[in-house]
């Protein structure tokens, strides 16, 4: 049993967060992690196109800070004793400042004003968006409840003691870039005709495969959104009420599946063991790829028109990207 095991939850996440100091999109290294049925998923040989998960090379216009504004990171001190550790560490570490795709979009786009990012407590599990406050709000508790969770993943399938770490931060960082999508859909008033819970859940997704941290490869961004999609499945019992059907959000099966099928979609090929592995259904597959292109389409439409001053590099390139249609 490794050392973070003997320790309680709350101390291992704060010594787990002393390592994100050197920055939390780094990824140490290959390490499997659990799929639906709580086996370990097996490592796809074809990585990602690096033409789908792209680093950021900013040009000297937008190293310069475009005069859009910028986000805001604040950390708000909690009132229960069991917080006040993870409250100090998130905040000396800035946690909020090591997201790598927020760190991307952070003046990107012409905001009518500036929103803001906060930890805070919240007496359970949770993240949402303030519109009132144009806030996004991530709860100390989520961070607790993610690390226990990687642990017990650690413990049944035999990860490595850094899988904890992984988990929480790849869950974070989907988690705040769903409240991200929302609050965009607020601020700029972007059209969205479905369900909008789904829809930032796609934005999430495509955020993280389009702007991945300098130093990740493509599997540890693929492996960050399994993980994300695994947590949907943590709490599901499969027995459902009345309300779980009439919630504002897709069953928690439905965002594992719509998840795995924008990373299957990315690149088909390299991804066919997903089927056989059963964290996709053969008929699903066959239509993820447009699912994925159409997708893209849309958040780029959608978004393009609001970009700041400084960042027509990107407006070039989804220009060219659009004008090829959906089957590129």
């Amino acid at each position: 049993m490794g050392i973070l095991q003997n320790l309680t939850p709350v101390y291992a996440l704060l010594i787990a967060l002393a390592a994100a100091t050197s920055g939390c999109a780094g990824v140490p290294g290959p390490a499997a992690n659990g799929n639906a049925r709580g086996t370990v998923h097996q490592r796809l040989i074809h990585p990602l196109s690096r033409a789908v998960v792209r680093a950021r090379h900013p040009s000297a216009a937008q190293a310069a800070r475009p005069a859009a504004p910028a986000f805001e990171y604040a950390y708000a001190a909690p009132k229960s004793p069991d917080l006040q550790r993870i409250y100090a560490r998130v905040s000396e570490v800035d946690l909020l400042r090591r997201l790598p795709e927020v760190q991307t979009i952070d003046g990107m786009f012409a905001l009518p004003r500036r929103l803001r990012y906060v930890t805070a407590e919240c007496g359970e599990f949770g993240a949402f968006y303030r519109p009132a406050e144009a806030e996004v709000v991530l709860c100390y508790e989520t961070l607790r409840t993610l690390y226990e969770r990687g642990q017990e993943q650690q413990r049944n399938n035999g990860l490595g003691e850094d899988h904890p770490l992984r988990y929480v931060r790849a869950n974070v960082r989907f988690i705040v870039l769903h409240e991200t999508g929302h609050a965009l859909v607020h601020l700029l008033d972007l059209p969205v005709t479905g369900r909008q819970e789904d829809a930032v859940d796609q934005l999430a997704a495509i955020l993280m495969l389009r702007f991945a941290g300098l130093d990740e490869t493509a599997v540890e961004v693929t492996d960050n959104l399994r993980m994300a999609a695994n947590w949907m499945l943590s709490r599901s019992t499969g027995a459902y009420n009345l309300d779980a059907y009439a919630a504002e959000h897709a069953l928690g099966e439905q965002r594992y599946f719509n998840l795995q099928c924008l990373i299957y979609g990315t690149d088909p090929a390299g991804f066919s063991g997903m089927v056989d592995a059963g964290d996709l259904t053969a008929a699903r597959a066959g239509g993820c790829a447009r699912e994925m292109r159409l997708a893209t389409r849309a958040w780029l439409r959608l978004l393009l028109p609001h970009l700041a001053p400084g960042y027509e590099v990107y407006e070039e390139e989804a220009a060219r990207y659009l004008e090829r249609g959906d089957e590129n």
